[in-house]
């Protein structure tokens, strides 16, 4: 989700059970984005801007992310040359709600996840919140990837105004026992 959240794989990467069909043609379409990429001079540094970190924070928080993401997303901007520090995080996730209800807090899986819109379904709630004009591996922005992603769940992904928890599925704490952190 990480991946896909920050503009660089094609819409609906993210979710696509490892058996499905899906996983080998969107593997197909992502070679030949690869190629149209690299005819357009289209770089990863202009993918990757302060804006896409900042949209992935809010869908990982949006989704019930991993902890490990922050470790990955940190590295990840220290490596492209991203400021990005544990405090943007907290501000970034902060009053954006759970939207996902997948385990292991809740009840559905990752393959109901895609089945029921995967991260596009996310994304297309979260767009009020998110640096819309961030642009994707296909040269569109992230509003005109996700901007009509239906959800055919909404169980399993729910609307920005009905969440399944009004928190975020990330805290950074602070503390005598994690004083830059954790």
């Amino acid at each position: 989700c990480m991946v896909e959240s920050l503009g660089l794989t094609l819409p609906g990467n993210a979710a696509i059970p490892a058996p499905d069909a899906a996983r080998r043609v969107l593997a197909r379409h992502s070679g030949a984005q690869i190629v149209r990429m690299v005819q357009d001079d289209r770089r990863m540094s202009s993918i990757l801007t302060r804006e896409a970190f900042e949209n992935a924070i809010m869908v990982n928080a949006a989704i019930g992310g991993s902890t490990n993401f922050v470790v990955h997303l940190l590295a990840i901007a220290g490596r492209i040359g991203v400021d990005l520090t544990l405090d943007d995080f907290d501000r970034f996730s902060a009053g954006v709600p759970l939207l996902a209800n997948l385990q292991p807090s809740g009840q559905f899986f990752m393959e109901d996840f895609y089945y029921a819109g995967g991260l596009p379904a996310v994304i297309r709630e979260l767009l009020p919140r998110m640096h819309a004009s961030c642009i994707t591996v296909n040269g569109k922005t992230i509003q005109e990837n996700c901007s009509e992603a239906p959800c055919y769940e909404r169980e399993v992904i729910a609307p920005l105004e009905e969440p399944v928890n009004p928190l975020s599925g990330i805290v950074v704490l602070k503390g005598n026992l994690c004083e830059k952190g954790a």
